[in-house]
């Protein structure tokens, strides 16, 4: 626990500073936390047995990070890539098989796609209130859920992807996170009690589903976290996983709404 308190108190504070300085500090922020995951993510494949092309890992996800954000975005860079990875596995055959471009593809598609959003909230109006926002969201309903499984949690939510999470973690955190969505009125104001509560809701959803997504992956990789680099939380993906899921809905219905 000290650990995680200890890395807590350095970490929050740096993701607040350069979340405030917005621009480029907010978009070297993004792409090094992508670059990591996606490094956990490959060593957690290789883990497995499995041989991930990084080069065309990498050109996925620099494609994905800017499919809403950059010049790079679009179908015809996607189709370049597309194609290099499968002159790819033809040349490097059979060293390399299709399992290995698809988790390649896989990995970059789903850190490069969520992580491109959380990029793009820096880009609406009142950004900082806004990624304020969606990191209190998931913290709400990671928190919630830890401390209501803790004291009062009995009934297993996924036994086969996560043991120790509850359905009463599961609401515990659910309510958690609608209560800092109404709170949301003082930190991004503007909007009606019903959106408010919407976005609490789909964020409620969103941030269990994202962690457990990422549990069932390292089931399948036959791992414990994704990395270590943060010490009592596991790797920058095991911090992440929530958030990734909870980062496009706010994006999206912020701009639904006038952001």
């Amino acid at each position: 626990m000290k650990k995680r308190v200890l890395s807590a108190a350095v970490g929050i504070p740096l993701i607040l500073l350069l979340a405030w300085l917005g621009g480029y500090y907010w978009a070297v922020l993004v792409w090094l936390v992508a670059l990591l995951s996606l490094f956990e993510f490959y060593r957690g494949a290789k883990v497995a047995g499995n041989r991930p092309l990084w080069p065309v890992g990498l050109l996925v996800m620099v494609w994905a990070l800017t499919l809403n954000a950059g010049p790079l975005g679009g179908g015809t860079p996607g189709a370049l890539v597309l194609i290099l990875s499968i002159l790819l596995l033809v040349i490097l055959y059979p060293r390399y098989h299709i399992i290995d471009l698809a988790i390649t593809w896989f990995g970059a598609l789903y850190i490069g796609i969520l992580m491109g959003y959380t990029w793009m909230l820096s880009a609406l109006p009142k950004s900082f209130g806004v990624i304020v926002f969606a990191l209190l969201l998931t913290w709400a309903s990671d928190t919630g859920a830890y401390f209501v499984g803790k004291f009062w949690g009995k009934n297993k939510l996924a036994p086969q992807l996560s043991p120790n999470k509850t359905w009463e973690g599961f609401f515990g955190g659910f309510m958690a996170t609608i209560l800092v969505a109404l709170a949301g009125c003082w930190i991004i104001p503007g909007y009606s009690f019903c959106q408010y509560a919407g976005i609490g809701i789909a964020a409620g959803l969103a941030a269990p589903f994202g962690d457990l997504f990422a549990s069932g992956v390292k089931r399948g990789f036959n791992i414990k976290d994704f990395g270590r680099l943060i010490p009592g939380h596991g790797g920058i993906l095991d911090r992440i996983d929530s958030f990734m899921c909870v980062a496009p809905l706010v994006y999206m219905l912020m701009v639904r709404w006038g952001g």
